[in-house]
């Protein structure tokens, strides 16, 4: 006590003297997410200390899917009084969102600039988290600008499915999918789940109804296994055959089951439960009250689809597609054949719609359910309408994706307007680079009957498909997408001269055989990391340019010096002429030099 008196009478030079100078304490700054690790549709709380009164920072989040495209996203904050941040209550000035948005970061997640845009963040596989790491940066950064320095990071995994849930895969009768069962006894509710024109089986849905309490079975009904190909026609028997299997499967608890479905989906489930009595409640998201595209029958009944006008297709100066006013309109006379008899159900109508839809007007499609019901005296519905919502509603916090993937069909007609030529006639179609990029090969390739050069690279695609009407083709770029496999080119085994696929994710090289007539194959940038895939090259009879760097066979033998690459290569692959942009081909001796 004395001391501290003392220094306090000392005067002010003396007390400098006594105390010592020491820089100002530097609080480490630190940022939590609680939980780290949750469901995907589950709110986290992100908050940060340890920053200087007022200090700007931008968070940023970062995440990669599962061929490795990145994705992220940014906003700005500034600091309370005590240097500490919660986005639960504090706003974002800046960046990707504006406002107080506890999930911003992780609904706004978005292509990363070097990657393609219009790209959609979503979970091929449901075992395994989506790992998204929560960047604290010094100053605001603009998006797609290089960010201040790191001050703080952590990790958060967010998981698709929870302990306990089952995943069986199905094959019954002609049912296909996978039915995803909740950890106990049960009985559970059960609920059949659908997307829409995208084909294929989707599960992240399914996977989290049953996190929470529902048997629900994620049903593909084209593009899938042995089920049809494209969407042509539907019949709706196979959709009762799997009502009736959920119905009757001993962990789900009657009467009746449900179904949810989005776009082509939410317009089956009407259907379903319109005509079928084992499903008594349906979850319509952004459907139509017509049946649309694919003609539906039952029995002897027959839904015709509606069809979609191209030449009512307008394209935006970033090059996306709005089909808003594509669809034939359900309210003329002549549609009426069309519409489902919605009136008929005995089950509940649950119709979600988001009022910004540019896809097509389900805003309307909704508004002419509940008319019809009204018209019959029926009040067996609710209706969920969002401002600004678009076409695709997903489960909370889902990242979203300001358009959907083009078609084939949209970008033949692109390139129809481009070109001042039919599509049909043309014997070189470059398709490449569509934004947003292509993910299916679907059937509208059958037209390019005169096709000798098609390119499809720079898209999104992840499976050869629908070739079989391309009998004149011989070049072929599918570079830079996301493609696993070959299977899908034996259609044009005989034509095919020249395969360009590099930039892929081909690990296997089974199937290629077929391809006789095959002399050029620029394959760089795959998976191919051993000689048993690489020899089946050599069972190709006129293969001679071949580039291969960049696989990991290559790069194991190129960083070998003891190995030469070009040499083990050609070894196995005999025939070859040119083996990464090298001649390799040895000059003849000719005969009286030999003698």
């Amino acid at each position: 006590m004395w001391r501290a008196v003392a220094a306090a009478s000392a005067p002010p030079r003396a007390l400098c003297r006594a105390l010592p100078l020491v820089p100002p304490r530097r609080w480490a700054v630190s940022v939590a997410v609680s939980p780290a690790a949750g469901l995907a549709d589950e709110r986290v709380e992100t908050r940060v200390a340890g920053l200087g009164p007022g200090q700007p920072v931008t968070l940023r989040a970062v995440a990669a899917d599962e061929r490795g495209c990145l994705f992220q996203s940014c906003a700005h904050y500034r600091a309370d009084s005590r240097g500490e941040l919660h986005l639960g209550t504090d706003a974002s000035h800046g960046g990707d969102y504006t406002g107080v948005e506890p999930m911003g970061l992780f609904w706004s997640l978005a292509p990363a600039g070097m990657e393609r845009p219009y790209q959609r963040l979503v979970p091929r596989s449901t075992g395994t988290p989506m790992k998204v790491e929560m960047l604290v940066h010094q100053g605001h950064s603009q998006p797609g600008a290089i960010p201040g320095p790191v001050v703080a990071k952590a990790e958060v995994e967010r998981w698709f499915t929870a302990p306990g849930v089952r995943r069986i895969r199905l094959k019954e009768g002609g049912v296909r999918g996978s039915l995803f069962l909740p950890p106990g006894d049960g009985p559970f509710p059960g609920v059949i789940d659908m997307y829409g024109d995208e084909g294929g089986l989707i599960e992240f849905r399914s996977s989290l109804l049953a996190t929470h309490g529902f048997a629900a079975l994620s049903l593909p009904y084209f593009d899938f296994e042995d089920l049809p190909k494209v969407m042509k026609e539907f019949k709706l028997e196979y959709f009762e055959e799997a009502a009736r299997f959920l119905q009757r499967h001993p962990k789900v608890k009657g009467p009746g089951v449900g179904v949810i479905g989005t776009g082509k989906g939410a317009e089956l489930a009407l259907s379903m439960i319109t005509f079928l009595p084992e499903v008594v409640a349906a979850v319509c998201i952004s459907g139509c009250s017509s049946n649309t595209v694919a003609d539906l029958h039952y029995g002897e009944m027959t839904l015709p689809g509606l069809r979609f006008d191209m030449n009512k297709v307008s394209v935006s100066d970033a090059g996306v597609f709005d089909t808003f006013e594509a669809l034939d309109d359900p309210t003329n006379p002549a549609n009426s054949p069309c519409t489902i008899p919605i009136e008929k159900a005995e089950g509940h109508f649950l119709l979600v719609v988001g009022e910004d839809d540019r896809m097509w007007k389900s805003s309307l499609y909704a508004e002419l359910a509940i008319r019809r019901l009204h018209q019959h005296g029926k009040e067996n519905f609710e209706l969920l309408s969002y401002p600004g919502a678009g076409h695709r509603i997903d489960p909370p916090s889902t990242p979203f994706c300001q358009a959907k993937a083009t078609t084939i069909k949209e970008a033949l007609a692109k390139w129809e307007e481009k070109n001042g030529q039919k599509a049909s006639e043309a014997k070189e179609v470059k398709l490449y680079g569509q934004i947003p990029p292509v993910e299916r090969m679907d059937e509208s390739l059958s037209m390019l009957v005169n096709c000798e050069k098609l390119s499809l690279s720079t898209n999104c695609i992840e499976r050869i498909a629908n070739l079989n009407s391309l009998k004149n083709l011989r070049i072929l770029s599918l570079g830079r997408n996301n493609i696993k496999n070959l299977n899908g080119l034996e259609a044009v085994a005989e034509t095919l001269e020249e395969l360009w696929i590099s930039y892929n994710f081909i690990e296997k090289l089974r199937g290629i055989r077929v391809m006789k007539k095959l002399k050029v194959l620029y394959m760089s940038n795959n998976l191919v990391k051993d000689w048993a895939e690489f020899v089946r090259l050599a069972e190709l009879p006129l293969l001679e340019d071949l580039v291969f760097v960049g696989n990991p066979l290559q790069e194991k033998y190129a960083s070998d010096q003891k190995n030469n690459w070009i040499e083990e290569a050609t070894k196995r692959v005999p025939k070859l002429k040119k083996l990464d942009g090298i001649l390799v081909i040895k000059e003849e001796e000719d005969e009286d030099g030999a003698n």
